[in-house]
């Protein structure tokens, strides 16, 4: 794959040793954001929510990465999916809510129904094929554990692809009893580097700016903050080069209170003075180690 030039010109400046100089491109156009949701997004595993999220049989809930979709969604206790959102038809989506609970997905485009396991469910559709196998939503990897609903979204097939290994860390075993005490979507107008960057460096923020005990990443796009038997998951989610959200989950102990907003959110005050400052120098704020994270993941896609 070729990468754009903006992208190839910051390997050029790492191997030089130099200043690292990017162009604004690198934070503006599709050509750049295509490259980073095939080869740096998609990249296992994405930690998207906690297993209470599933609670009961037909619950289901959306998770958006650039122009990709996932829908996690229970059939049964044991049976649960994580289907690419796009109609097999002509690939509009299938679950426009953001969760909610069904017994069938449907495509408003033009009706196609889907079995909660990623079938086709109606019979009438595609009567002539006798082999229907391959008309179901495609599965990509996925797995629970100690609580943590994990995504890998470089491995899609028509049967769930076998998960490969995860690396825990520090995550406690409880956290599988755990309870989510809040859940929050914050919205950026940056592009999601500068966003990544600010708060991999501030995983203090999920704990009212006491530094957390431990930190434990996941892939390119998701960090769990980890304090006195709390957790923070913190997944960011690119939707265009210069938008990007990320949620923030809390998860308590076992029977932990809900957490009610109570006055002005520290973390949206945080991103709007980080906010002055990307407008203020929007190609100067990334460090070199952020390119040096960057480009080798871009510079291997290069070589397939």
């Amino acid at each position: 794959m070729e990468l754009p030039d903006s992208i190839k010109a910051i390997g050029e400046q790492l191997e030089a040793g130099g200043e690292i100089a990017p162009a604004p491109e690198l934070f503006e156009a599709y050509p750049v954001f295509a490259a980073e949701v095939a080869h740096i997004f998609a990249r296992p595993w994405l930690a998207v929510d906690h297993a209470s999220r599933l609670a009961a049989d037909g619950d289901f809930f959306r998770a958006d990465i650039g122009s990709r979709s996932v829908v996690l969604v229970r059939e049964a206790e044991d049976r649960i999916h994580a289907l690419r959102n796009a109609c097999l038809h002509a690939g509009y989506r299938v679950c426009e809510e953001e969760s909610g609970r069904a017994d069938h997905l449907f495509c408003q485009y033009h009706g196609w129904s889907y079995a909660l396991d990623g079938r086709l469910a109606d019979p009438y559709l595609r009567p002539d094929l006798t082999d229907r196998s391959r008309f179901r939503l495609p599965h990509y990897a996925m797995q629970i554990s100690r609580g943590l609903i994990l995504v890998d979204m470089s491995a899609v097939s028509p049967e769930p692809p076998p998960p490969g290994p995860v690396e825990l860390g520090a995550i406690p075993e409880t956290l599988a009893e755990g309870a989510v005490t809040s859940r929050k979507r914050y919205s950026t107008t940056w592009n999601w580097k500068h966003l990544r960057q600010f708060l991999w460096a501030s995983p203090e923020l999920a704990f009212a700016g006491e530094d957390p005990d431990e930190v434990v990443e996941f892939g390119p796009l998701s960090l769990i903050a980890l304090r006195n038997g709390e957790a923070a998951l913190f997944r960011l989610a690119p939707r265009f080069p210069g938008h990007s959200d990320f949620e923030l989950i809390r998860i308590g102990a076992p029977g932990a209170p809900a957490q009610t907003a109570n006055g002005a959110d520290p973390i949206d005050d945080a991103l709007r003075r980080h906010g002055d400052r990307v407008a203020g120098a929007p190609l100067g704020l990334l460090d070199r180690q952020f390119y040096e994270w960057y480009w080798p993941l871009l510079s291997a896609a290069q070589t397939q």
